[in-house]
């Protein structure tokens, strides 16, 4: 698992570690965009379908999957503009939708992702001690995306790999979303990302401490990004002006 972990306390501190971050990978030769991750809490890199208490099949996750993507599947006409093609276009959309995929969330915006971790109020552990949120950088390379979708299928994906979607969404190109596409092993279950052996070395974790989140809120919103920008849709919209006029308890 990866030991490289820093600390940032603001928005100003983050844009420069990203920077010298991403400088120093193009002065190694990688020149492929860093993906982020931001997360309220430190927990886990697990797909959500990894993380259901499974009804069926207990921890059967593929077989799983299978059944609740082919209900969405049946479902999806009359409520979705968009008709998937393929598997791949499928996950992306019930991912976008909340549904639990083997697809984990990322995006190619730096501050969409700080967002993400510091949108509400720090959460509490279980002895009541705030807790921190995170923001994951990946320095991956080229050969870690997952580039012939035409001839695969993601239900069947054999290493985990990076995968950009069709933009089935507002939402998916206003955050410049991408997602880890997850294998799932012949025991039916899934390593945290952080441990993937191609990928443990080129994570780097920020720690955003809970007592800084309001200020890099506020921040965020001064440089244009918020709720409205990063969900731009009539719910993103609303989300913002309850923010802009009724204040969060840690602000």
């Amino acid at each position: 698992m990866t030991n490289k972990t820093e600390k940032i306390k603001s928005s100003t501190e983050f844009v420069k570690y990203v920077s010298d971050f991403k400088a120093k990978n193009e002065t190694l030769g990688n020149n492929s965009e860093l993906l982020f991750r931001g997360q309220g809490v430190d927990k886990p890199l697990l797909p959500k379908i990894a993380r259901l208490n499974l009804r069926i099949n207990k921890d059967k996750i593929a077989k799983t999957e299978k059944l609740i993507l082919k209900e969405f599947k049946r479902g999806i006409l009359p409520l979705s503009e968009f008709r998937p093609e393929n598997n791949w276009d499928l996950l992306a959309l019930a991912q976008h939708h909340g549904l639990p995929t083997r697809l984990l969330d990322w995006t190619f915006n730096a501050l969409a992702a700080m967002w993400f971790a510091v949108q509400s109020e720090p959460k509490k552990d279980d002895d009541g001690k705030l807790m921190n949120g995170v923001v994951w950088v990946l320095a991956a390379n080229v050969d870690d995306f997952r580039t012939n979708t035409d001839k695969t299928d993601p239900l069947s994906n054999k290493i985990t790999k990076i995968f950009r979607s069709t933009v089935v969404s507002r939402r998916i190109s206003a955050q410049s979303g991408v997602f880890t596409v997850h294998k799932i092993n012949d025991k039916g279950k899934m390593y945290q990302f952080e441990t993937v052996s191609n990928f443990k070395d080129k994570l780097t974790k920020l720690i955003i401490p809970h007592e800084n989140f309001a200020n890099i809120r506020s921040e965020l919103n001064i440089l244009g990004v918020n709720n409205f920008t990063i969900f731009p849709d009539l719910d993103g919209f609303c989300r913002h002006l309850t923010w802009r006029f009724a204040k969060k308890t840690d602000e």
